[in-house]
């Protein structure tokens, strides 16, 4: 087992806690702290050609960084990391390559991803966006635990 954190990626506390319970348990049973990543996606459109003004990316740090408050005082509230060394990283990105990106700088012990794709309208974003799970799946260097 590599010698850094166990790492999980995180977007809303609702909807990341089987992944967060399971980061959590394995986390304490290794003796590790936890490393919770959460990728925003750029609000900006990332067109060639299109070079954003200074104004845009004020407007996009600010709600970047109330969705991180909200994200964290969820947590906390959520009981889950009770007990447990944790850190949260904010990043802007594609999902499963941050998520890696971070894993490999990190040397993650371990790298736990939900699988949550049901509806129609999750089926419409993973064509879109992509799976994060499948991406870190496939491009993995480490151990993956991916949790339904």
């Amino acid at each position: 087992m590599r010698s850094g954190p166990m790492v999980v990626g995180v977007d809303d506390a609702a909807a990341c806690g089987r992944p967060l319970r399971a980061a959590v348990f394995l986390a304490r049973a290794a003796g590790r702290p936890l490393l919770l990543v959460h990728v925003r996606r750029p609000a900006v459109p990332m067109i060639e050609g299109y070079v954003p003004m200074p104004e845009e990316f004020a407007v996009d740090r600010e709600a970047d960084e109330a969705v991180e408050r909200e994200l964290v005082a969820a947590l906390r509230a959520s009981g889950d990391l009770e007990g447990t060394e944790w850190q949260l990283i904010s990043t802007t990105g594609e999902a499963g390559t941050e998520l890696i990106r971070i894993a490999e700088e990190r040397d993650a012990a371990c790298v736990v991803v939900g699988k949550r794709h049901h509806g129609f309208a999750d089926v419409l974003h993973r064509i879109t966006a992509g799976s994060v799970s499948r991406a870190v799946v496939a491009r993995h260097r480490f151990p993956v635990l991916v949790v339904p």
